[in-house]
């Protein structure tokens, strides 16, 4: 009996749809799914498949509750069509899986790349016909689509897989014809070849060169200028540079063309591999010229091009100028480092660019993954250099047993020869250092998730960051893929499908490896899919090892412990950007222990740094973070850390207030508790300029606490946040002071009410809608006790309600009760509150020397904050009263001083105002060029923060000019 597991007489095919046989018997297979069942375990090459494995590679996640019974019963199926006459069966069954024991010549992909492996090996050999024979051997087994019909995500990706495979066969082939000089019968198939895929720029190169030696050169010329234009009009691109280097040598008869076929795109000379994977012993090397010190160097070539790669311009020019001569006096670039996200490309780009520049390092072009970010672990750092010391020649007895002294010699034969070495997923600087040579004509590019800074200190390493793809050439890869067709059916699908994969390249392909492999589905369909969030990560996978999830969690495991603890923390925080004070605030961490896990993060890409000091998360690490957020952070650690970023939020704005009006506690809610830090705000314009990327999170962080019943912290949020919104947009001051009175209203603080409907009387003031201003502001006048500050400040604003519904001896009553309270407190703040308020409300009515007295007794009260808005508003009074007493010299000196105090500090309301009164000021006199320039600033100002009027009603109520006329038709326009 045949041991099990070898049972002799069986083959099996994939490379079309499943078929199997046993002693030259058709076998029938069963359904679909099972058949599924069997292409997993064939293409496992003889290793055990968990039957969790097996779950996902058929059903996919997450896996139906059913699915293992019916696994069951298909393994069980599969094991009575695989048992032969005599019992045996290659189908081995152990409590941890399964495994299909066959030896390789049963499966017809294995023989396919066998005979790929033996051409390319009798090419390198310098045998072409053998080679020849090879490929046209494995051409010639009956193809069709790959696993045809077969359901489960090992099967989509096996079918890019093996596809991919294909083409290079064929691409191989033709590099061979060329190289016997077949090039008369090569242009047909290649031409077939160039419709079935008219983006792939190499095969258009292929093609070039073999009507060329036909002596066919203007066609070749023809066929360069219809690549350009199909680039053109179909992808906005122009060609690469293989196919520019080529046009460039056919039009100037390069003799070399005659004898010598273009580097392949596949490295040709040995067996292809599919995608960027590496073989065992991660290690490779494209040939070159036979080194000096006699040893032919190895023969396993780089990591094939991806067939779908996107062009990247500005990553192409800097490696480009990597292995370009230096100019005068320049030294050349001996290190590099590309640099970029999980899934980002940085291996696609610097393969392609390996390819492209090979023959410029005579020497050999060397590959080795360290597996930096493996799971598994690193690989063997002195295993993959006995491996590159014997590609470049040295004979197994002279490489030193010694790990130090293997690198040592590494580091000596690149050192002396031109080579290009490429480190791919290499974790840490130092993973690499020991290998660098010191001088000589050698370049090593290290690819690493990390920027690997030390590279680039030290050894002046050239730094490539490769992030995710434009717009552009995401929708160029797309249509790469899904052909123009289906993707220019709905541009808008196309885009979105884009930006939900956040432009990144790994994502974008799986994205598009479904959408292959169901035509049925439109780019809309798998949109629709990957809207919801929630599962929009696990829709980003196939299989266990193909993940945008998996990815990141390997990156997050090269994490210092600080750093790995922020990143779902950050989850709780509600704004796009966050900082290295929101980050102390949820670690409960010192700044400097923040700004170093910021920094981590950044420096493994799962976040970005768009402005100094400001991080950000991709939309797909943000939903990684939230993922990791439910799943390891306990509700009380939640709470917890929600409850410090809320304190965070109300010290900041506290502070930020403070430097709007002042160190006052009455219109803003003072904090007691201080978070570990505070970011420093100096003045007026560091607190805009701090709270401008902020607004959008206070907000979000207002609505989650209104949501969460913390009415408290809710409303105190919202009343902090009136002191920006006054500054800056009158719109959103309105929507914010809305909010802050239903959040009061639901607050335990008893004066919170009063406080909002204060508040919301103030802005509806402000929007001239006195009439709806005056119930809030008489509701709060009823809750304050008397001579309450906060009553104070009411009546003031009431008073000037009142004087603008024409009513101004009730007007006079609440400013002149305020006064009397104020003076009663001895509060100087609300002393200069309440004459600043008189001064509005009785502009027109009292003697401006009355004005003016009121104004520098403000102005003198608030000396010791004179940026403040109060401050400042004194100032204003003080012009206007200097100039309605004919002072005009005096009016026009307080005018500019306004201004200049004003034009720094980013407060476009009083800015506005001051433009808008100036102008008015320089009309009077005449000077209507300098006011036309000053009115217009102000329109422009007001217009910023959503108020035109006031513009327009300040200039009509100070000077009862003409000019409002233009500014109405301005805001018309």
């Amino acid at each position: 009996m045949p041991e099990p597991g070898r049972a002799a007489g069986w083959r099996f095919a994939v490379l079309g749809p499943m078929r199997a046989w046993h002693a030259d018997v058709p076998l029938e297979l069963g359904r679909p799914q099972q058949q599924a069942v069997l292409a997993a375990l064939l293409l496992s090459t003889g290793h055990q498949v968990s039957r969790n494995g097996l779950l996902k590679a058929v059903w996919g996640e997450p896996v139906p509750s059913s699915a293992a019974v019916h696994l069951r019963t298909l393994v069980a199926r599969l094991r009575a069509i695989l048992t032969a006459p005599d019992g045996g069966s290659p189908l081995v069954s152990t409590v941890a899986g399964h495994t299909l024991g066959l030896e390789p010549s049963t499966l017809d992909l294995h023989v396919f790349e066998g005979l790929l492996a033996s051409a390319g090996r009798a090419r390198a050999g310098g045998r072409p016909e053998h080679a020849a024979d090879q490929l046209e051997r494995a051409l010639a087994l009956p193809r069709g689509e790959v696993l045809a019909g077969l359901p489960g995500p090992f099967a989509e990706i096996q079918r890019i897989r093996l596809a991919e495979l294909v083409l290079a066969a064929e691409h191989q082939r033709v590099g061979v014809g060329l190289d016997l000089g077949r090039h008369a019968q090569l242009v047909g198939p290649l031409e077939e070849l160039v419709a079935r895929h008219p983006l792939h720029e190499h095969l258009r190169e292929l093609l070039m060169l073999a009507l060329y030696r036909c002596g066919r050169q203007s066609e070749a010329i023809g066929t360069y200028h219809a690549a350009r234009r199909h680039l053109a009009e179909g992808l906005g691109v122009d060609p690469g540079p293989g196919l520019r280097d080529l046009y460039g040598r056919i039009l100037r008869a390069d003799p070399t063309l005659a004898l010598s076929p273009i580097p392949g795109p596949a490295g040709t000379s040995g067996a292809p591999t599919v995608g960027n994977s590496p073989p065992d012993d991660a290690t490779r090397i494209a040939p070159g010229p036979a080194p000096t010190s006699g040893h032919a160097p190895g023969t396993a070539p780089l990591p094939r091009p991806a067939a779908a790669f996107v062009a990247r311009p500005e990553q192409w020019d800097r490696l480009e100028a990597l292995s370009t001569p230096p100019g005068h006096n320049q030294p050349p670039q001996r290190v590099a480092v590309v640099a970029g996200p999980a899934g980002s490309g940085k291996t696609t780009l610097t393969v392609a660019w390996a390819h492209a520049v090979a023959d410029r390092y005579p020497d050999g072009v060397l590959y080795a993954d360290l597996r930096g970010f493996d799971p598994d672990g690193p690989a063997d750092t002195s295993h993959l250099l006995h491996t590159l010391l014997r590609a470049l020649g040295m004979p197994d007895h002279q490489i030193p047993a010694d790990p130090a002294a293997r690198a040592t010699s590494f580091r000596r034969h690149t050192g002396e020869r031109r080579v290009l070495v490429i480190w791919d997923n290499v974790a840490r600087a130092d993973d690499i250092a020991p290998m660098l040579p010191h001088a000589g004509p050698s370049l090593t590019v290290a690819v690493s998730r990390h920027a690997l800074t030390e590279l680039v200190t030290a050894h002046h390493a050239a730094f490539v960051p490769v992030g995710t793809l434009t717009p552009t050439a995401a929708h160029e890869l797309l249509r790469a893929r899904l052909g123009d067709a289906r993707a220019l059916a709905d541009p808008s699908a196309a885009r979105r499908l884009a930006e939900l994969c956040d432009h990144l390249p790994l994502a974008l392909s799986i994205a598009l490896a479904r959408l292959t492999v169901r035509p049925a589905w439109s780019v809309a369909d798998l949109v629709e899919e990957l809207d919801e969030e929630h599962t929009r990560l696990t829709t980003l996978e196939i299989g266990a090892k193909l993940s945008v999830q998996r990815e990141l969690d390997l990156s997050r495991r090269l994490l210092p412990d600080t750093a790995a603890r922020l990143l779902p923390l950050l989850a709780l925080h509600p704004g796009a950007q966050n900082d290295p004070h929101i980050a102390a605030a949820l670690l409960d961490t010192p700044l400097t222990t923040a700004k170093t896990a910021l920094a981590a993060l950044a420096d493994l890409h799962l976040l970005a740094e768009p402005y100094p000091g400001r991080f950000q998360a991709h939309d797909l690490t943000r939903l990684h973070a939230r993922h990791l957020l439910e799943e390891e952070v306990t509700d009380l650690e939640r709470e917890a850390a929600i409850r410090r970023l809320v304190d965070y939020y109300l010290a900041a704005t506290s502070a930020a207030t403070t430097q709007i009006f002042g160190d006052t506690p009455y219109l803003y809610q003072p904090h007691s508790t201080r978070p570990i830090a505070l970011p420093r705000l100096t003045d007026i314009r560091a607190a805009l300029s701090w709270w401008a990327p902020e607004a959008p999170a206070i907000r979000a962080l207002i609505d989650a606490r209104t949501r969460a019943g913390d009415f408290d912290h809710a409303w105190q949020l919202t009343n902090n946040a009136c002191g920006y919104y006054i500054c800056t947009d009158q719109s959103a001051w309105l929507e914010i002071a809305t909010t802050g009175l239903r959040t009061a209203e639901q607050s335990t603080d008893p004066t919170a009410p009063a406080l909002a409907h204060t508040q919301l009387g103030i802005v509806l003031g402000q929007l001239h809608r006195p009439t709806e201003a005056l119930p809030h502001l008489q509701r709060a006048l009823d809750i304050h006790p008397p001579r309450n500050p906060h009553r104070i400040i009411t009546l003031g604003i009431l008073g000037g309600i009142h004087h603008d519904l024409n009513r101004p001896h009730l007007g006079d009553q609440c400013l002149t009760e305020a006064l009397d309270s104020a003076l009663t407190s001895g509060d100087q703040w609300l002393e200069a509150f309440v004459l600043l308020r008189l001064c509005v409300a009785q502009l027109t009515t009292a003697p401006p020397g009355q004005t003016l007295q009121r104004a520098r007794r403000a102005r003198k009260l608030l000396a010791d904050r004179p940026l403040t808005q109060q401050a400042r508003g004194s100032i204003l009074f003080e012009a206007l009263a200097l100039d309605g007493l004919g002072r005009t010299s005096e009016a026009e000196t307080t005018w500019r001083e306004l201004l200049d105090l004003s034009s720094d500090t980013g407060d476009h309301f009083l800015l506005g105002q001051a433009h808008a009164q100036y102008a008015a000021f320089l009309t009077r006199h005449h000077r209507h060029d300098e006011a036309a320039h000053h009115q217009d600033t102000a329109i422009a100002l007001h217009r910023s923060r959503n108020d035109l009027r006031t513009a327009i009603v300040l200039a009509d109520r100070v000077a009862g000019l003409g000019r409002s006329g233009q500014i109405i038709s301005i805001e018309k326009q």
